[in-house]
């Protein structure tokens, strides 16, 4: 049980440095969309700069998932009936759980952790979303309105 935490732990710590780079990523990537959209509409801009923001989240999430894909491989998860360990991880990741694949024992709380991770990294996300908005209602927004 201690190596299950410790490596779904490491996976997790990898999973949050992910996301935490990508929130960077993000915050100078919806800076240069807001300047290199200057001349737009507001609702253009705005648009503009969720889908960055929605296209890295979803290119982090991705990531995430093969890091949990990796751990699933190494540990020998292997799922019946053709259906891929990346499937399996994918659902784990967003807590969906269908119930169509249980782990043999003694790697049963990888699928928990990588639920926890995956939940955490979504509300983060979530979070991140409306970061962006309210940074272009802020400085888009009131430029907008001044005009």
């Amino acid at each position: 049980m201690v190596w299950q935490l410790a490596a779904g732990g490491a996976i997790s710590l990898l999973n949050f440095v992910i996301h935490g780079v990508l929130s960077a990523l993000i915050m100078v990537g919806t800076r240069h969309t807001a300047v290199a959209t200057d001349e737009r509409h507001f609702v253009v801009r705005l648009i503009a700069l969720l889908v960055v923001t929605v296209a890295l989240l979803s290119l982090a999430h991705l990531t995430e998932i093969l890091m949990w894909t990796g751990l699933f491989s190494l540990v020998g998860i292997d799922p019946p009936n053709g259906i891929s360990v990346f499937e399996i991880a994918f659902e784990n990741y967003t807590a969906l759980g269908y119930g169509d694949v249980v782990p043999p024992p003694g790697v049963r709380l990888f699928g928990p952790m990588a639920a926890l991770n995956g939940l955490l990294l979504i509300g983060w996300s979530v979070f991140i979303l409306f970061d962006v908005m309210r940074m272009a209602e802020i400085q888009i927004g009131r430029v907008d309105r001044t005009s």
